[in-house]
């Protein structure tokens, strides 16, 4: 299991927890404020990236999330450049 698809998984655990939203209801285009999600919820969200996975995502990027797509494809930017600084370091 890519980190992608972990941290994808806490994502969907946290909206079944807190919003009552299971994953089979969550497509790639979903926008999250139709799911219910607002702006508490994704810093909430990005809380859990930083604690667990050690990934900022700075609230003007995740102001632009609209979907669930859109949440996905910041977390693999931001993957992608950890893993170019880290490999800049060796």
């Amino acid at each position: 299991m890519s980190i992608v698809d972990e941290i994808q998984k806490d994502i969907f655990e946290y909206l079944d927890s807190h919003y009552g939203i299971e994953q089979h209801e969550i497509k790639g285009h979903s926008a999250l404020n139709e799911l219910g999600v607002d702006s508490l919820g994704l810093l909430a969200i990005a809380d859990i990236v930083k604690k667990k996975y050690g990934i900022v995502l700075d609230d003007e990027r995740i102001a632009s999330v609209r979907t669930f797509q859109d949440f996905t494809d910041l977390l693999e930017r931001k993957l992608a450049a950890k893993q170019a600084a880290i490999g800049a370091e060796s």
